[in-house]
């Protein structure tokens, strides 16, 4: 096993700037959190009294005053009630607070995700990116809400605790203060080796989310190539890591609790001996001794739990960092202040000496002079790799040029509002956007004001209502995540049914009958001419049937470069746009 470079020293100094940017998600509970604040005192202040309350009965008895025996446990019995109703109020406000607070932190961190766009998003591993929706999120609601509520709580119930220990007998509290230290050592010899088991868990557990992803994904793939062993022993290779940190990280829990109870027994034990010399010098009563012992005994609880929450808070330093980071990461494109609609009136699309390349990789292509008419359809065809999805990326602003400009209708893009460019483009892609939810709830997806008789007619439109029909429950058949349930000629379909609600002047066809078969391939195409009447529409596609009713091709020549023209032009004087062709339409036992 690779060994993982160690941490930075926990410190201290660095627990509120991890932690207090995420109170903020606790912060609309404030009502609640006050209201708990008021349980819990009442329980503290109540707890105080039923310990004091327990040892009076033997003070009495050793009085010899017996009719006030009754009186104090009654006291006693009342006391429990109003503790045990304000415990009740407390714990369930608690998880109201808390339930609350996790709702409130995973949907920034989706709505985070969902704004960082596709070309940020998967760069990143799903599984661990689900790992720090729930895993991280729930380490780090232990740490901010409990850091909230249970540190006045623990911090009160010491304080009082205290106060009765001196004021029961000063010389044996304060011996039982000098063993305090021990406690807080104890705390700081565990606190790094929990950090970083914890955040090596969290890495490895990241990763392992993400091969299991991954796997379940391509289970076709993997039964097809009988690889089910190959990739159960990677899996288990990779599970092997994640548990290793995680049996490292509960073992370390395992002895901090069980070194921490020893501490406890051991200075009880001390206790104990002491306080009988003080009954033997008559300092106090045996019921003196019996509250003493308890408040030192339920003193551990609030030091206990300060201390838990200290060792919780180094722990989930790498679920708070990891959080941070996400909220944190920056999109590849943003609205610049003061950003302009745009403002749609042909569609027509320019491209200026426009110039692109990925990260750290040569050119896409450089110094890019194209301009499309209004309502033209422009097909995007070359070899693969060279550019044709990118410009349609560009165009939607996914990402920006190193040099030059995009302009729609004279208007630069990167100068207007994202939401206002991309409400007037619709992508119809090989990956259909469909939900694990019905037909009609994806439909209004994409466009929530339609009503029943629009979405009926779109989906006459795309040719999706014939199967629709045949539904058992039509409109509100539930068809599985990416419309697993339906064929992927019927996805497709659907697909051009939320174009059609769209109705943007800009369309842009990825590949759309790339996976169709010719029956499919033919209503899909004819639902696609009745859907780019009026618009503008780049049509990316390496099927030549899909190419004929285009106006004009743009061929990426590969090189950077690319050739514009009609159909027959490019057959005549484009050699490379000719043995496309020619592949695409040769007959099946031709040389």
């Amino acid at each position: 096993m690779t060994t993982a470079p160690e941490p930075p020293k926990a410190s201290y100094a660095e627990l509120l700037p991890a932690y207090r940017p995420l109170l903020k998600y606790v912060r609309p509970d404030l009502t609640l959190v006050l209201l708990d604040y008021v349980a819990i005192m009442v329980a503290v202040v109540t707890n105080t009294a039923m310990i004091w309350l327990i040892g009076q009965p033997f003070n009495l008895l050793q009085q010899q005053q017996y009719d006030a025996v009754l009186t104090s446990l009654a006291l006693f019995a009342a006391v429990v009630v109003i503790n045990q109703i304000s415990q009740l109020m407390g714990g369930m406000l608690t998880n109201t607070i808390a339930f609350r607070t996790i709702g409130r932190l995973r949907n920034a961190i989706m709505r985070q995700a969902l704004h960082l766009c596709f070309p940020v998003i998967s760069t990143m591993e799903r599984g661990d990116l689900l790992a720090r929706l729930s895993m991280d999120v729930d380490r780090i609601k232990g740490v901010i809400v409990d850091a909230l509520l249970m540190v006045g709580s623990h911090v009160l119930t010491f304080s009082i605790y205290v106060f009765m220990l001196f004021w029961i007998d000063s010389a044996l509290a304060l011996w039982a203060l000098l063993i305090a230290p021990l406690f807080i050592v104890h705390q700081r010899l565990f606190a790094p080796h929990k950090r970083r088991a914890t955040e090596r868990f969290y890495e490895f557990n990241g990763r392992l989310l993400g091969f299991e992803e991954q796997a379940l994904a391509h289970t076709r793939g993997i039964n097809h190539y009988t690889a089910e062993h190959q990739v159960g022993a990677l899996h288990q290779g990779v599970f092997e890591k994640a548990r290793y940190w995680a049996t490292r990280d509960r073992n370390i829990d395992v002895w901090y609790g069980n070194t921490f109870a020893f501490l406890i027994y051991v200075s009880g034990l001390v206790i104990v001996l002491l306080g009988i010399e003080g009954i033997k010098e008559q300092r106090f009563g045996i019921g003196h001794l019996v509250s003493f012992m308890l408040y030192l005994g339920y003193l551990t609880v609030p030091s206990r739990g300060l201390a838990d929450i200290l060792f919780q808070s180094f722990g989930a330093l790498g679920a708070s960092a990891r959080v941070r980071e996400l909220f944190h990461a920056q999109p590849l494109t943003r609205d610049h202040e003061g950003a302009p609609p745009l403002q749609i009136r042909q569609g027509a699309i320019e491209c200026r000496d426009l110039a692109f390349a990925y990260h750290d990789k040569s050119m896409l292509y450089a110094g890019l002079d194209i301009s499309i008419a209004g309502g033209e359809t422009v097909a995007l065809v070359g070899p693969s790799g060279a550019g044709k999805t990118t410009l349609a990326n560009l165009l939607d602003r996914y990402y920006e040029p190193v040099r030059g400009m995009i302009l729609i209708d004279g208007q630069d893009i990167a100068g207007v509002s994202l939401a206002s460019l991309r409400r007037n483009i619709t992508i119809v892609s090989q990956e259909p956007f469909l939900f694990n939810d019905t037909i009609r709830a994806n439909l209004l997806m994409v466009q929530p004001e339609a009503d029943h008789a629009r979405l009926l007619a779109c989906c006459r439109d795309s040719f999706a209502q014939e199967f629709i029909d045949k539904l058992p429950q039509g409109l509100d058949t539930v068809i599985g995540s990416g419309g697993v349930e339906l064929s992927t000629g019927q996805k497709q379909r659907l697909s051009l049914a939320q174009a059609f609600l769209r109705h943007t002047p800009i369309l842009i066809m990825d590949e759309a009958t790339s996976a169709l078969d010719s029956h499919s391939e033919q209503q899909v195409i004819e639902a696609m001419q009745r859907l780019r009447k009026g618009r503008t529409t780049l049509l990316i596609a390496h099927r030549y049937s899909s190419l004929q009713s285009a106006h004009r091709i743009l061929y990426f020549n590969g090189d950077g470069t690319v050739s514009l023209g009609r159909h027959e032009e490019l057959m005549h004087n484009h050699a490379g746009y000719q043995q496309a062709v020619a592949w695409q339409t040769r007959k099946k036992g031709d040389k």
